[in-house]
């Protein structure tokens, strides 16, 4: 029987009192999976995680991690609750230098648990490793986000979560990415992850929902929704002709 990590239960939340952009939205995420949110610009897909982060303001429902009620728990605690969470901008020092980046990170660590913890990101991630020296600004668009991601696992999450972790990345580096996470959930990390990028996002994910007006209004199995006409039309926006009384469309 699949494990519950993270529950989020029929959540409000948005950047101002009355005004939800998250309305209603429940989620869940079993241990060890991909599970991949999708949906229309303005969705508010960013919007939800980022309230599951503790970064926008909860106005009603519940998070759940571990079965411990994270709803009120302020941005700075969460990853000492065991989630941590990869912006889309701005997740690392771009003037310190990659091994510096990592040791910022260990901060909740103890000093002696640095050292090995560190070690352990450049073996999950070689890159990081040749250029340990070399200041994060002058990383690829790749490589940037591994180091972003390294900086969220190196204190053992229970959960990783990540917003649009391809945006703005050439082909290349968008192939790059979706292996270094599919490599992680091997590893045994839990992944949400809110993604622009279907195709890609779904070839890697478990299972999949799709947001629409600040509400999931479809789920499954990830590998099946690419192709799926309900996907398509919440996707794009698409609505069903209706027939008028007499059958004529």
């Amino acid at each position: 029987m699949s494990e519950t990590v993270l529950d989020v239960r029929d959540l409000e939340a948005g950047y101002e009192p009355g005004v939800p952009i998250v309305r209603g939205a429940s989620i869940t995420v079993d241990k060890g999976e991909i599970v991949v949110v999708l949906g229309p610009n303005g969705a508010g897909k960013s919007s939800l995680i980022k309230a599951v982060a503790g970064l926008v303001p909860i106005s009603r429902g519940t998070v759940l991690l571990d079965g411990k009620d994270i709803t009120a728990a302020p941005a700075h605690t969460m990853v000492r609750l065991g989630l941590a969470f990869v912006p889309q901008t701005e997740n690392v020092f771009p003037l310190m230098s990659v091994e510096d980046n990592l040791k910022v990170a260990c901060g909740i660590l103890e000093r002696r648990q640095a050292p090995a913890s560190i070690e352990e990101m450049y073996a999950m991630f070689p890159d990081l490793a040749r250029q340990k020296r070399s200041a994060a600004g002058n990383l690829s668009g790749g490589q940037r986000q591994m180091l972003a991601v390294a900086r969220a696992l190196i204190v053992h999450p229970k959960v990783l979560v990540l917003d649009e972790p391809s945006a703005g990345l050439s082909p290349k580096f968008v192939a790059v990415v979706f292996e270094m996470l599919a490599a992680i959930r091997k590893s045994g990390v839990t992944i949400l992850l809110v993604e622009q990028n279907a195709k890609a996002a779904l070839a890697i994910g478990d299972r999949a929902y799709v947001l629409v007006e600040g509400k999931e209004r479809h789920e499954g199995v990830a590998s099946t929704l690419w192709d799926d006409p309900v996907v398509a039309e919440l996707y794009l926006g698409q609505r069903p002709l209706k027939r008028e009384a007499g059958g004529a469309a």
